[in-house]
């Protein structure tokens, strides 16, 4: 069940970074009409990727909310937990190292495992993105 897990979690980053992908794609052409207002171009772009981060999150509950309901992949070390605990659990897992109040067991924990690794890497492929568009608007800022 721990090589069925791992696969579920590199599953969900490929997917999560080819969406991610996507996204970005659309979040440029979408400034792209904003470039004649460096300020905006930077605040739009921050604000799609906020969207952005929020939605993965929410996706990310989902998948958790359902394997956290399947006995046999694990769950919660004491209790049950409840759509709000799991987008907790979920957000921290995927904006730091994954250190909450709610302690799993089981194979779900290589899941959220790699949810972390996922999150790392799509946070810092968005602020990589923000720098860029930010460096780039504040170049044409100075030409004008």
């Amino acid at each position: 069940m721990t090589l069925f897990a791992l696969a579920i979690g590199t599953t969900l980053i490929v997917v999560a970074g080819l969406l991610h992908h996507g996204a970005l794609y659309n979040i440029g052409r979408f400034t792209q009409a904003s470039e004649r207002n460096s300020t905006r171009t930077i605040h739009l772009t921050f604000a799609g990727l906020l969207v952005l981060h929020v939605g993965e999150i929410l996706a990310f509950s989902a998948v958790n909310f359902l394997l956290l309901n399947w006995d046999s992949i694990g769950g919660p070390k004491e209790e049950a937990i409840d759509w709000a605990d799991v987008i907790y659990l979920t957000g921290v897992n995927f904006t730091t190292l994954g250190y909450t109040q709610i302690e799993l067991v089981g194979p779900i924990r290589m899941v959220t495992m790699l949810q972390s690794l996922g999150g790392f890497m799509l946070l810092t492929w968005s602020a990589t993105y923000l720098f860029t568009v930010c460096q780039k608007s504040w170049q044409q800022a100075e030409r004008e």
